[in-house]
């Protein structure tokens, strides 16, 4: 796992221990993005 991927990682992992909140809630979004621009080369593309 890159070092990059792995900050992210942590990054939700510590919002997953909050509370939900509709804060915590946009807050998710800047780390699933950054996550889902990581990972996106490692996803095989189909039909």
């Amino acid at each position: 796992m890159s070092p990059a991927l792995h900050d992210v990682n942590a990054r939700i992992r510590c919002l997953m221990d909050q509370p939900a909140t509709p804060h915590r809630t946009e807050e998710y979004r800047h780390p699933l993005a950054a996550w889902s621009d990581l990972v996106r080369g490692d996803v095989d593309q189909t039909a």
